[in-house]
């Protein structure tokens, strides 16, 4: 039987994000592009090769999960419509060339994004396969990723085959453990 790890929600900030990847929302420091009216903020998305866009619908469910995934490929980026809030979940990269290495679970961590800014996930950055809704039924994202990325995972949802460009992994199976987060 699996031990279940207690992962505290915290709140997004740039500081404690910083590890996983970075914030898009609020336009902070100075514009890129200042055009009286408009202004512009450079956004870090990294991809090799040609970019998806896809929009995620997520239905609300237990805050509790055992897989995670990392992608090689691409930086993501998760973009909430409708100022829903969610809980994002997040582990540090590991080495990118070895598919076992997984990050200890004590480094899982797990934050509250309130609708308002989206997150771009540094490549490798482990994550949840879900986002966690919070407050309603169901959250839209619209996802940036890398189109050979998507095409990989779509190919193994219809045929099961492992895909190069993402690393998955069972921690209840690799470590006998499974995950639940708990809002403050």
């Amino acid at each position: 039987m699996a031990r279940t790890v207690e992962v505290a929600v915290e709140t997004l900030s740039a500081t404690a994000f910083e590890p996983f990847g970075s914030i898009i929302g609020g336009g902070s420091g100075p514009p890129a592009l200042d055009w009286g009216t408009l202004q512009t903020w450079m956004t870090p998305f990294d991809v090799d090769g040609p970019t998806q866009m896809t929009l995620c619908r997520y239905h609300r469910e237990p805050l509790e999960w055992s897989q995670m995934e990392r992608h090689l490929a691409v930086t993501q980026a998760f973009l909430p419509l409708g100022g829903i809030a969610s809980v994002m979940v997040v582990a540090p990269p590991s080495d990118l060339a070895d598919r076992t290495a997984l990050p200890p679970p004590s480094s899982v961590r797990a934050f509250h994004m309130d609708g308002s800014a989206g997150v771009v996930l540094r490549r490798g950055t482990w994550h949840a396969l879900r986002r966690f809704p919070v407050g309603a039924p169901l959250i839209d994202m619209v996802l940036l990723t890398g189109r050979d990325t998507q095409a990989e995972l779509e190919r193994q949802a219809r045929d099961g085959s492992l895909p190069m460009l993402t690393h998955e992994a069972d921690y209840a199976a690799v470590h006998g453990v499974t995950f639940r987060a708990v809002v403050p």
